[in-house]
């Protein structure tokens, strides 16, 4: 390769990085001014001006008016186009699929509940979550660009399968995304749950330092761990980290569906925590609570109410959460751990209560005074909106593609002259 290709191959490079660095920062700031890029990035104003020009003219970004710049100056803010084209984020649970809408910041625009049958086969699930996505390609008036879809286990990217799931029977081993895009011309990226709340916070809270080193507890139907490590996802050699809910607590206790016993996750899963309500309620325990009707918003009341039963139940498995975590903090000396999901929505301040508290007890003092515990802050599932923003960063980070076709798309006559071959 002669010196003249090198350097060409070179500036491609380096405008392909400058672009998808400027649409990063403007999503970060929502609306911004060019001279505001300029210094967040560190870019001259004239690479500023000509990648900001450029994506104004394929519509991925707009201008928003005038606003109050630094020493009374004013400028003209501009932001991402939300409705430049759109993304798909899917959560599967072991009750329902939800599925939803979101722009190019990842912010859901719709969200649709599809409930799961008890025992329903995963050749009945995978099937109706693509007659879905069909529904929501037909339905749109602007171009889905991607779509992520986030699962409830450990998922295997080469073998197109999921290693294991309790309680999800005949989806070990199922190819999962072949079944889901077969003849389907649509980017789809399949992530962990855990995985999907963890960038969920580094995708809204990242200039938060805090958020470079931490750990996301996902405790709901199971028990998962997302990993963030210098403002990046850990997930390991084959995207299976985090799996701390298969952490043996008890190697002579109960049987996990992962071959192992005892596992973290048979014990302080929301799953466990309703079938050992359902057995006292079996034996005639008083209690507020309905063995049939164990919802996260029933569970939430009694022990608001001080259900004995519930809030007994409740602090058992806040108990043996916090042997979990005080085990990740042991291993991963984080600076942030954030719990979210169902277990946290019940009775997050009881929850933190019990889990600071233990960890106090168990782990040094250095250490423990070193690491916030808290629970999840942003609306909505984190993991919905961690599948919608894993979709968005797959479409911003190569923003030229987006350029490109709208280049290919606009019409001869609405170019410049000097533009038109001759």
């Amino acid at each position: 390769m002669n010196a003249s290709n090198q350097k060409s191959i070179n500036q491609e490079k380096s405008q392909a990085i400058n672009r998808a660095l400027i649409i990063d920062l403007l999503r970060q700031q929502g609306v911004c001014s060019r001279a505001t890029l300029a210094h967040l990035s560190g870019l001259k104003q004239a690479t500023i001006t000509n990648i900001i020009a450029e994506c104004i003219a394929s519509g991925l970004v707009v201008e928003t008016g005038l606003m109050s710049g630094s020493k009374g100056r004013r400028s003209i803010g501009i932001t991402l186009n939300e409705e430049h084209c759109h993304v798909i984020g899917i959560r599967m649970t072991r009750s329902a699929f939800y599925l939803c809408l979101a722009g190019l910041s990842g912010k859901p625009h719709r969200i649709q509940e599809y409930p799961i049958a008890p025992g329903e086969p995963v050749q009945i699930t995978l099937p109706r979550i693509r007659r879905a996505v069909e529904e929501t390609l037909a339905e749109a008036d602007s171009k889905i660009a991607a779509a992520c879809m986030a699962m409830p286990g450990p998922y295997h990217e080469d073998r197109d399968c999921l290693f294991f799931v309790t309680e999800l029977a005949g989806w070990q081993n199922y190819p999962i995304r072949a079944t889901l895009t077969e003849g389907l011309e649509l980017p789809f990226l399949i992530v962990n749950d855990a995985n999907a709340s963890a960038f969920a916070q580094l995708w809204y809270h990242g200039q938060e330092p805090a958020t470079q080193n931490m750990l996301y507890v996902l405790a709901g139907q199971g028990v998962g761990c997302g990993i963030i490590s210098e403002g990046h996802l850990v997930v390991g050699q084959r995207g299976l980290a985090g799996e701390f809910g298969h952490n043996s607590i008890d190697f002579n206790g109960l049987p996990c569906e992962c071959g192992n016993r005892g596992c973290l996750e048979k014990y302080c899963s929301t799953l466990a925590l309703r079938n050992r309500i359902r057995n006292r309620l079996a034996v005639g325990e008083t209690s507020k609570l309905r063995a049939d009707a164990l919802t996260t918003e029933a569970l939430a009341h009694a022990v608001a109410q001080e259900d004995p039963i519930a809030c007994e139940e409740y602090d058992r498995v806040c108990d043996f959460l916090s042997i979990g975590i005080t085990n990740l903090i042991n291993q991963f000396n984080p600076g942030l751990i954030v719990i979210g999901d169902e277990l946290a929505e019940i009775a997050p301040d009881r929850m933190l209560k019990t889990v600071r508290a233990r960890v106090g007890e168990s782990v040094n003092a250095l250490t423990s005074g070193e690491v916030t515990i808290e629970v999840n802050r942003l609306p909505g599932s984190p993991v919905l909106l961690g599948a919608a923003a894993f979709a968005a960063e797959s479409v911003l980070s190569d923003p030229g593609k987006l350029i490109q076709e709208a280049s290919a798309q606009q019409p001869l006559s609405s170019m410049p002259l000097e533009c038109i071959a001759p």
